[in-house]
């Protein structure tokens, strides 16, 4: 009896919350004044009315909801000397509002500014979230969906003196908890960065300096490798470098990299250092021409390439501890403006290798023609380049090609543009390694009198010539049709290829670092497909409804999983007078063939009324 009388009295409670909110009408001025110092204005939106919420995944409830976001903004002193901004949201899902989350989520965003207008500026940010979305990706399809809690720090301080060197500071810290819908495993991510730089202009040269720190950890829940996984990445970069002023209205810089890693993955560890140096020198001797000479060292180019994919977010297993690697590219380019719609251009280039116990050596020499200008009444642009390479030790020797075209135009009253690459056998960071691949994309556009259509399409392939398990493709095609008060659209994705794990799901696979071990590469597929359609038939009522359904295969070592994923959405909205009468309904559905677990099945539907608020 007494569980009923308080459910009752909780009940009444919060209908007179609502009500008074919604009736609130009491004018403000549009800014308060606290003090003789503090300005602030205040904003928000309130939210009330019915919701439930069933499914398999998720504790089925309904009743009375109240939710709502605020927005207060002011400044202390004068808005140069501090700024703030303060945006708490509570309850808001997708039904109720535009924060797109299938179950309700809740949190603060706020943001301070220190000293503007001085030469000390500094920022101070920090966000919390609660059960928000996220995604676990597969590449170039719709990625699995996410829930949990996350929150994010960011501090930075400038000092900027006249005459004086221009420095910079940043730190940032962040943590993620998070499940995927349809698998009992979750996952987090944490990360602790912080970064310094510097600029000083002194007797002509442009100087620069900074330092780079970066710690993480990750837990990666076991859906698309064979046994729950976690890693620890940390680094620290220092550089130096500057660039000066020299005859022919030319340029000569230079830069110097050191960094060192360590890395924790599989119960496999890697550490090591790589120190880098590049040179330029770039004059212009006439208008019309151009004359630049280069130079690249590593005294790690296997720390190299690693560095590259773990900044991709990829995670690799070092493959030969233990053996030294270098790298030298020396390489002079000239480029002549033979009119003012073509550009000629000449490249040579030396390089000189050694990794995983042998040496490489290659010379190459390229040439390459652009091209720009109106043709039958659009634009056209154009690229075309051949290379021929010779390697050393075996004294191969091979053509590469690169091509790209891009054209655009108006006719009467359709739009028409399209774009496309191909590439052939040209040179990765490794000698002897070769990739290939080509690129499109096209889209077409036309009004028929108050109606405007529009279809695109694209897709791209690449591969490694010399070693299988390396490669990604993915087709992409889309249309709409849209009036004053309508519209309608559609879109397919396709996608397959290699990865490797990264913290938001597999990242592909870049060929130009032909470095991973076959049992670190992810094989991936999938396709996905979808459409929405929107009315706005009066000028306070709007209608929409959307549907997305994505298929996905995952496969490493002997786990594989067979995935899909379904969306729809269905949202009505009436405004009157400052208030808007709101009706949704949601449905999600998300399962894997790997996972224990049955496929996740949400559904939430909510009616109720919101109201916008300007209290001062």
């Amino acid at each position: 009896m007494g569980e009923k009388v308080w459910s009752a009295m909780r009940t009444q409670a919060v209908w007179l919350l609502g009500t008074v909110i919604m009736a609130l009408t009491l004018r403000a001025p549009a800014q308060v004044t606290v003090g003789d110092n503090i300005s602030m204005n205040l904003n928000g939106q309130a939210s009330f009315g019915y919701t439930a919420d069933y499914g398999n995944s998720i504790t089925s409830d309904h009743g009375l909801n109240l939710g709502g976001t605020a927005d207060l903004a002011g400044s202390y002193y004068t808005p140069n000397f501090l700024n703030f901004n303060i945006n708490p949201y509570y309850n808001q899902s997708r039904a109720n509002s535009a924060s797109q989350s299938i179950s309700d989520s809740s949190g603060v965003n706020a943001t301070v500014l220190l000293f503007s207008g001085s030469n000390f500026p500094g920022s101070v940010s920090y966000s919390k979230s609660y059960n928000s979305l996220g995604t676990f990706g597969v590449p170039g399809a719709v990625g699995f969906t996410t829930h949990g809690n996350s929150d994010g720090f960011n501090v930075g301080w400038g000092v900027n003196v006249p005459d004086y060197p221009s420095l910079s500071f940043n730190y940032a810290q962040g943590n993620s908890d998070y499940s995927i819908y349809g698998e009992n495993a979750g996952g987090n991510t944490t990360f602790h960065n912080f970064n310094t730089h510097a600029i000083y202009r002194v007797a002509g040269f442009n100087l620069t300096g900074g330092y780079i720190r970066t710690q993480n950890h990750s837990e990666y829940p076991q859906l698309v490798t064979n046994e729950a996984q976690t890693s620890d990445n940390s680094g620290n970069s220092f550089s130096v470098g500057g660039n000066h002023d020299i005859g022919w209205h030319g340029t000569v810089s230079a830069n110097f990299n050191h960094s060192n890693f360590s890395s924790d993955y599989m119960q496999s560890s890697y550490s090591g250092g790589v120190n880098t140096v590049n040179t330029n020198m770039t004059v212009h001797p006439k208008d019309d021409l151009t004359l630049a000479t280069n130079l690249n060292y590593s005294d790690n180019l296997v720390g190299t390439l690693w560095e590259n994919i773990t900044t991709a977010g990829g995670l690799v297993r070092q493959p030969i501890p233990g053996q030294s690697s270098s790298s030298l590219d020396v390489s002079g380019l000239a480029s002549y403006n033979v009119t003012q719609h073509i550009i000629a251009s000449g490249t040579i280039e030396r390089r000189q290798q050694s990794y995983f116990g042998k040496s490489y050596g290659s010379n190459g020499v390229t040439g390459t023609v652009s091209y720009w200008n109106h043709v039958l009444g659009g634009s056209l642009s154009s690229v075309a380049a051949v290379t021929y390479t010779t390697v050393d030790a075996s004294g191969l020797s091979s053509i590469g090609l690169l091509s790209s075209l891009t054209y655009y135009r108006k006719l009467a009253s359709w739009e028409l543009s399209g774009s496309g690459n191909y590439y052939q056998n040209t040179q990765t960071l490794l000698v002897g390694y070769t990739t290939s691949g080509f690129g499109y994309n096209a889209a077409v556009g036309r009004k028929f009198g108050p109606l405007h259509w529009s279809a695109s399409t694209g897709g791209s392939r690449s591969l490694l010539n010399t070693a299988a398990g390396y490669g990604t493709r993915t087709q992409n095609y889309t249309t709409s049709l849209t009036a004053k008060w309508f519209g309608i659209s559609g879109s397919y994705a396709k996608s397959d290829g290699s990865a490797l794990l990264g913290g938001t799901g597999p990242v592909p696979l870049p060929v130009q670092n032909p470095l991973p071990l076959p049992s670190d590469i992810i094989m991936y597929g999938g396709h996905s497909y979808g459409g929405g359609v929107g009315f706005n038939p009066l000028k306070r009522f709007t209608a929409s409804a959307s549907f997305s359904r994505a298929f996905s295969d995952t496969l490493n070592g002997t786990l594989g999983s067979h995935n899909n994923s379904e969306s729809a959405v269905v949202r009505l909205q009436y405004q009157f007078r400052q208030m808007w009468f709101t009706a949704g309904y949601s449905k999600f559905v998300q399962g894997f063939s790997a996972s224990s677990s049955a496929p996740a099945d949400v559904n939430s539907y909510y009616f109720g009324v919101q109201r916008w608020f300007n209290f001062f």
